[in-house]
Parts: structure tokens; C-alpha cells; sequence
């Protein structure tokens, strides 16, 4: 049976600030969107980011992905449900899914991770499900994977770590890494392709001047009407990725 309190469902009015070129919401307003009722959704059930510091712990989001088959326009009503799974260790997962008119027109799975708030390594929580309430009753038939590359990719893009890039834990937040991810990528490209799948992978993080280099297959595609396009961000001098990511398109018909 489902827990009292374990689904938090919010509606939002797509407007001027959230969208895109297209005149539709974007990936990146999306994911501003499912961070904010995922914010809320923890501080209603006491693991926000104050309640959580007290306890000696913060989270910061390890994997995403997102299905969507259809994006909003300007003026629509989205509505997000939300909830988390039980505990998995120190993982912690957290779905979605995305409504417009009661029509569900998208999903996503997030796998987040707990850290000590002095040393910034994994910490265990003491009575997990009495804090986190975990929905039983239902779950999406996936979840964010690991997103492994197979192609060559060029440097595309720098980016330098500016503040307005940082978060409460004052590292990078991890809705930035998408926008780093999406200002790669060509106008016309933009103009063309729906996004219709997102995966990334955090991998590490980033702070105040640190210099991100960008990388991606994007100008090894060949046309086609659908792509998977593969990027990754590394800080320069280092060989190590912060992030890896996968977005799969269709082409406007």
C-alpha cells in the first residue's frame, strides 16, 4: 500500500521564464521543475536541505533520466508527481512523472547520494524508511543506468565556473551541467531535433573557476531524422569526466 505523504504532486503554468525558442518547455526549465518539487517533497518530509544538515548529511544527484514524448507549450498546466523508493545503502531513488491535462506525457528515474556534510564522503542514515516514507506501490519499468561512450568525441565548448553556477553546497548545480550540455550543441540542431530521451552521470564536482572543457560526437553525425549524441565534461588539464550524458532525438515533423 502506498504511504500517507510519500507522493507530492505540483502543478506549474509554463510561462515566459521556462521556455525555450520553440516556444515549449525545454529540457533545461524541465529539470529546473523536477527539482524544485523534489526540494519540496523533502523538506514536507523532513530531509530538505536544513533538516538534512542538521543530521550531518546533504544529497547531491549521481544519475538521471528522463523519457518524454511530448513537450509543453507556453500557458500549459504541467503537473509532476513525485516520490522516492526505499533506500538503497547510501543510494537513494527518486521518479517522476509528468502530466499536461491529466495526460501523461513523460517520466524520469534519479539516483541521488548521501554525504557527509565534514568530510563529503558516503554516510549512512540510521531508520531510513521512517525519514523517507518510500512509495511501494508502484515504479517505473527503469532507472538511471550507467551511460557508457563508444564514439570519438571533439572538444566542442568551454565553460568557466561562475557563482551564479553554484548551489547551497556551493558547487556546481547539477541542473547547470544540462545547460553546459544544451549550449554545446548548434542552433540549427536545436531548431530541427526533439530531445526525446536525457541520461547523465555525475561523476564529480565543480566549484567557483574551475574551467570546464566540452566534449561531444555531434559533429562526427551523419544525417539522419534521430540521433544519439553523447557528451562529457572534463576540467581542462584532466582526464577524468564531472559528468557524462546521452540525449536521444527525433527530428520536428
Amino acid at each position: 500500500m502506498e504511504n500517507k505523504g510519500s507522493i507530492l504532486e505540483k502543478n506549474y503554468i509554463i510561462n515566459s521564464q521556462n521556455i525555450n525558442t520553440n516556444k515549449k518547455l525545454g529540457l533545461f526549465g524541465l529539470l529546473g521543475l523536477l527539482q524544485d518539487v523534489a526540494g519540496e517533497h523533502g523538506e514536507k518530509l523532513g530531509f530538505g536541505y536544513e533538516s538534512s544538515k542538521k543530521k550531518g548529511f546533504f544529497w547531491v544527484l549521481v544519475r538521471q533520466k528522463l523519457r518524454i514524448n511530448k513537450w509543453p507549450n507556453w500557458n500549459d498546466l504541467v503537473t509532476i508527481k513525485t516520490w522516492t523508493k526505499p533506500l538503497l545503502g547510501i543510494n537513494a531513488i527518486r521518479e517522476y512523472e509528468i502530466f499536461v491535462n491529466e495526460q501523461k506525457i513523460g517520466d524520469c528515474s534519479t539516483t541521488w547520494m548521501i554525504l557527509d556534510c565534514e568530510t563529503r564522503k558516503p554516510k549512512k542514515i540510521e531508520n531510513p524508511e521512517n525519514l523517507f516514507k518510500p512509495r511501494t506501490d508502484y515504479s517505473l519499468d527503469y532507472s538511471a543506468e550507467k551511460v557508457n561512450i563508444q564514439d570519438e568525441m571533439d572538444l566542442i565548448k568551454t565553460f568557466d565556473v561562475r557563482i551564479s553556477d553554484l548551489d547551497m553546497n556551493n558547487h556546481v548545480n547539477n541542473v547547470k551541467y544540462t545547460q553546459w550540455i544544451l549550449d554545446s550543441i548548434p542552433y540549427n540542431f536545436h531548431q530541427k531535433y526533439i530531445i526525446n530521451e536525457y541520461e547523465i552521470n555525475f561523476l564529480g564536482e565543480t566549484f567557483l573557476d574551475d574551467n570546464i572543457e566540452s566534449f561531444s560526437n555531434i559533429q562526427k553525425l551523419k544525417p539522419n531524422d534521430n540521433y544519439e549524441v553523447y557528451f562529457k565534461g572534463c576540467k581542462i588539464n584532466e582526464t577524468k569526466p564531472v559528468f557524462i550524458a546521452k540525449i536521444h532525438t527525433n527530428s520536428y515533423k
